[in-house]
């Protein structure tokens, strides 16, 4: 066919070393075929048309081969269609793509593993070592495949080297023989070695060795490889001479977690480190990308046109995959062999909802969205490339892209300059809200933060050495911009490219200070990010800081808030002049540790540069900022007036006052009259809750036990709360108003009596003898029914036995505490001839149980006032308290203080 040898002889053309001065035209190659010129110039469009062709719209009008300009210059031409010859040769000019270039997310979620890729890839000798990390099927194998593939065509390993790939699962229980594997191994050195044989690392020798799975690797193992690591060298088993340097690339790859799966030792050799994210974590739009790249390796696989109805498509990058992207590929593979099956002999096969996997569809099955009927098809054709597909949809993906083809669209239809400005920076403003909320920052390795500093400085400058000032935190929209446009791959045709050049080229001269802040962003970006500013750039920044200049201040008044903390009144200004649609507060954000002096500096340079004469007025957050005027360096002719503990609300009354041209001391006296704080507190209007409250002297610890034995005592329905306190915040008079604010308290139960006005209090000890249950239930009645109220002492009484009650608060063996008590209260009896009562026997063993442990932590109670032991009787019963319960410093080595004693004494004397 005459198309056939029209499209033969342009790739010949294009061939050629000087193809650029022999672009095929309609005129040369009806010539030499003997066929009309106007057929073949319709068979050279229909070349165009199917994107097998490059035209360029010259006189005449030329075209190359796009396949062949591709494969010599190692890119991918999304354009078909160039206005000149030197955009053609530009873009064919810019730098060769890599592997790396063809990974679906390697601008997005893969961006930070691959730019950590590159760097170890670039590293002097054999780059660096690298650990992969991630889900099984997230795709380790294949990233370390195409980091092999970039370092070939980065020319850091020859086209000949290899890749070697060993999975250490297989020899996760036998070190010896990985070592023979990877290292060789010598003649004899164990039995069956007949021969000497070389190893993996030999044969990856000038290439890449892959370990995967290198968790399974034992200590030993692990150990094996530091030699290499180290030195470069590889020493066969067996060897008795100096090992042998090899210079091979390490990529290892584990779906554990590093640090309980490796030595330490061996993690500080792998100094990269990445990790792969699940397919679910991924956004959507590489989702679908992915669909439509397995299903062009199946198109190209079959040889035929797959036709993938957009509901499929849709399910498939919605759907979840435990498998991650392997089993999305064998979904794929799945529903290609499903519709082979309908279409066997046919040409074009079909992929519909029916061609899914039943455990999709069954997923999905109750998103309606997702199931939906679409009568609309992708083709997907065995020559196609994966940009052919993903390209166009990717278009849009990029926000910042999106806004300048749409501010180009309203240059183009917009007769009037003021009002396509206007428009474009509503776009520019919509962008940046877009990068700064919702636009995802995680993923690099870049820091905003870094970026923002930079770019504060810049901006600073401009504002210190002139009177212009801009509104807002300019620093920060920058460095998000920059930040999302560093990961940007993207470039404009040649004609929206000249449109942005015509556009910039009626901004030059206009405003000096814009021009200024983009020359030094110019220089800085270039510097600092290896960031070169193009037309887009400049438009962006012309655009954006035309939206967000002050107004020349005409008031005269001027205001500034200084306030501590990182954009705090830069915030505050930016909503006041947002509010009165102006510029009327300026800002400066200051350290936690600044001075006056360095505050003076400031405020010396920001009146250096500009006009005052009614007055300035300083807003602070804290602090009097008395004699700051000496700190000033400028000559001050106007007053100054200074606003402390500085408030939004304050902020507005100022600048409407401002705006309104009222003097600066008809301010300050509006200032005064409307900044007095109104204070009150609200109290909660419902009905007062019940409450028990839990207390002992002995500290707030042994309380939280005593309530959560009440707790698991407690039927879970009942409408009271328990909550614990120390004893001395029970006698504070600001608790019990607030209990009588908000709570009912019902009862006190504890090892001590508060002596709460309004509630009974209930002993432990008589709770654990069962003494007062009257009382406890008369008090409980007002929160629990009859059943509730006999369940709770059902419960109670297995809850507050003794031992139960001993062990839930102390640490200590309750049986073998009790009897040591037991031992002191018998020798107290022996002593003083008086046999103590049964309640106060119970209170000796919670509260000695107590005292034991804090004993042993080392946390006594030293507050008693052992003064108050002054007649004959106290201080002979407490001799013989301190004499009977010296056996319990014995037995536990520890020494009772006199104030542990004291309160012993106040049990016992009690019971007297």
């Amino acid at each position: 066919m005459v198309k056939d040898q029209v499209a033969a002889m342009l790739q010949s053309v294009t061939e050629r070393e000087d193809w650029q001065e022999h672009g095929a035209t309609a005129e040369d190659f009806s010539q030499r075929l003997g066929v009309r010129r106007n057929t073949i110039s319709a068979y050279l469009n229909d070349l165009y048309k199917e994107k097998v062709a490059i035209k360029l719209n010259s006189r005449p009008v030329k075209f190359w081969d796009r396949a062949t300009l591709e494969q010599r210059y190692g890119i991918v031409l999304e354009n078909t269609e160039f206005e000149s010859q030197a955009a053609l040769e530009n873009i064919v000019s810019q730098p060769k793509r890599t592997a790396f270039d063809e990974v679906i997310g390697g601008h997005g979620s893969l961006y930070t593993p691959i730019e950590r890729l590159k760097a170890a890839a670039g590293y002097p000798g054999t780059g660096l070592p690298v650990l992969i990390t991630g889900p099984t099927g997230a795709g380790k194998t294949y990233l370390a495949q195409v980091y092999y593939q970039y370092c070939v065509d980065k020319g850091y390993l020859a086209p000949e080297s290899r890749f070697v790939h060993l999975n250490c699962a297989e020899y996760a229980d036998n070190p010896e023989l990985l070592a023979s594997n990877l290292f060789g191994y010598k003649k004899g050195a164990f039995t069956g070695a007949n021969q000497d044989s070389t190893g993996l690392f030999d044969e990856a020798d000038g290439g890449m060795l892959f370990l995967d799975e290198i968790h399974r690797l034992d200590a030993k193992g692990q150990e094996k490889l530091f030699n290499y690591l180290d030195n470069g060298i590889i020493t066969p088993l067996g060897a008795t001479k100096e090992g042998n340097h090899v210079q091979v690339r390490l990529v290892f790859a584990t779906t554990e977690d590093i640090q309980s799966h490796f030595l330490d030792t061996f993690i500080r050799r792998i100094p990269i480190q990445i990790e792969i994210p699940e397919l679910n974590d991924r956004p959507r739009q590489e989702r679908e990308n992915l669909v439509k790249l397995f299903y062009l390796r199946q198109s190209q696989k079959i040889q035929r046109k797959v036709l993938v109805n957009t509901s499929v498509l849709n399910i498939l990058s919605s759907s979840s995959y435990l498998g991650n992207v392997g089993q999305l590929k064998n979904t794929i593979l799945i529903s290609v062999a499903n519709s082979l099956q309908r279409a066997a002999q046919s040409s074009n096969i079909e992929i519909l909802l029916a061609d899914v996997p039943k455990t999709v569809i069954d997923h999905n099955i109750q998103d309606a969205s997702l199931l939906s009927f679409s009568d609309q098809f992708i083709s997907v054709l065995p020559t196609m490339k994966i940009d052919d597909l993903i390209s166009e949809s990717q278009a849009y993906t990029d926000e910042i892209k999106r806004v300048m083809l749409k501010i180009i669209q309203q240059f183009q239809q917009t007769a009037k300059r003021n009002a396509f400005i206007d428009n474009a920076i509503d776009e520019i403003n919509q962008l940046c809200d877009y990068l700064i909320f919702k636009k995802d920052t995680e993923k690099s390795d870049m820091s905003v933060g870094f970026l923002k500093k930079m770019f504060a400085d810049r901006i600073a400058n401009v504002e210190n050495n002139s009177d212009t000032q801009f509104m807002g935190n300019v620093a920060l929209v920058l460095a998000y911009y920059f930040y999302n446009r560093n990961r940007a791959n993207w470039h404009l045709v040649q004609r929206d490219e000249q449109c942005i050049q015509q556009i910039n080229a009626t901004f030059h001269g206009e405003d000096a200070e814009i021009d200024q802040i983009v020359g030094d962003l110019r220089l800085i970006t270039a510097k600092t990010m290896n960031l070169h500013l193009d037309d887009v750039d400049e438009l962006f920044i012309h655009l954006y800081l035309r939206s967000v200049k002050k107004e020349t201040n005409s008031q005269n008044i001027r205001c500034i808030i200084l306030s501590h903390g990182y954009s705090t009144a830069s915030s505050i200004a930016s909503v006041i002049n947002n509010l009165f649609n102006e510029h009327v507060m300026d800002a400066i954000d200051m350290p936690l540790d600044i001075d006056v002096a360095e505050i003076g500096e400031k405020v010396s340079s920001y009146v250096k540069n500009r006009q005052i004469n009614r007055g300035l007025i300083l807003m602070v957050d804290m602090g009097s900022l008395e004699g700051i005027q000496k700190f000033i360096s400028s000559e001050i002719d106007f007053p100054i007036a200074i606003v402390n503990n500085v408030s939004t609300q304050s902020a507005l009354l100022v600048a409407d006052d401002i705006r309104h041209h009222k003097d600066i001391e008809q301010i300050m006296r509006n200032v005064r009259q409307a900044m007095v704080p109104k204070t009150q507190i609200i109290y909660p209007k419902e009905i007062k809750r019940n409450l028990i409250v839990t207390c002992c002297f002995t500290g707030i610890g042994t309380a939280n036990s005593v309530k959560k034995l009440l707790l698991d005592s407690m039927p879970a329905e009942v409408d009271c709360q328990i909550q614990a306190y120390e004893v001395d915040r029970l006698k504070a008079e600001e608790q019990i108003a607030i209990f009588n604010k908000l709570y009912n308290v019902v009862a006190v139960v504890g090892t001590i009596d508060p002596g709460l006005p309004t509630a009974p209090y209930i002993s432990l000890e008589s709770i654990i003898s069962g003494s007062e249950m009257e009382k406890l239930d008369k008090a409980l009645q007002v929160c629990m029914t009859t059943e509730q109220l006999q369940q709770f002492k059902e419960q109670l009484i297995h809850s507050f036995s003794l031992e139960r009650v001993i062990n839930s608060i102390t640490i200590l063996d309750a049986h073998l505490v009790m009897d040591n008590i037991d031992r002191a209260i018998n020798k107290f009896n022996q002593l003083s001839g008086h046999q103590l009562g049964n309640i106060t026997k119970m209170s000796l063993y919670v509260h000695v149980s107590c005292l034991i442990e804090r004993l042993i932590r080392n946390e006594p109670i030293t507050s008693y006032d052992l003064e108050q032991l002054s007649d004959t009787e106290d201080q002979r019963l407490f001799k013989w308290i301190k004499e009977s319960f010296s056996v319990i410093e014995k037995i536990y080595s520890v020494e009772i203080p006199a104030s542990e004693y004291g309160y012993i004494f106040d049990i016992i004397q009690a019971d007297a």
